[in-house]
């Protein structure tokens, strides 16, 4: 007897929730009242009332932090997209690890307190899902918005190089990238 835990049906709804509370969680982390985490984590499971509070209270710090998390989701999705539909599975393994590497090594380049620590630069890109999870609830934002126009760049410049491949390589026969 093979049980699932989730039924198949139920997964993308329990994923869309996770990532929203997810993501209230990380914008709850600005504005004037600081929250315990436990206050954070409660405001993160119930992010509908969360989210309809910031709204009808115009809460624009909260709101445009929610709005520059779900930004960076966003590109980092489209950026990652573009490598899954070029590459095997193990090439988009390695390359997914490579890209989140180089956006925290970005961001952490410009940071003053990691400015000659080369060695923990590098140590914190190859483990980038803490530093990332830093970026996007951290108070300040800097992080973000850095982390943000690196995967940027990197998107637009994946996105051209892509077309140049499919529109000029490819017919004249450079084969498939």
């Amino acid at each position: 007897m093979n049980a699932a835990l989730v039924p198949p049906a139920l997964v993308p709804w329990l994923l869309a929730e996770l990532v929203l509370g997810f993501v209230v969680f990380c914008a709850d982390s600005v504005g004037e009242e600081p929250r315990r985490l436990s206050e954070r984590i409660a405001r993160a499971a119930f992010w509908m009332f969360t989210l309809t509070t910031w709204f009808t209270h115009r809460n624009v710090v909260k709101l445009g932090r929610f709005g520059a998390v779900v930004w960076f989701l966003v590109t980092t999705g489209w950026l990652l997209t573009l490598g899954y539909d070029r590459m095997p599975l193990l090439g988009f393994v390695v390359f997914a690890q490579l890209t989140m590497g180089f956006v925290v090594y970005c961001v952490d380049a410009l940071s003053s307190d990691l400015e000659n620590k080369h060695w923990r630069r590098v140590l914190r890109s190859v483990l980038w899902v803490g530093p990332v999870t830093g970026f996007l609830s951290n108070r300040d934002g800097v992080g973000l918005v850095t982390a943000t126009v690196t995967v940027w760049v990197l998107l637009t410049t994946g996105w051209l190089l892509g077309l140049l491949a499919d529109r000029v390589a490819i017919p004249l026969g450079g084969g498939v990238l």
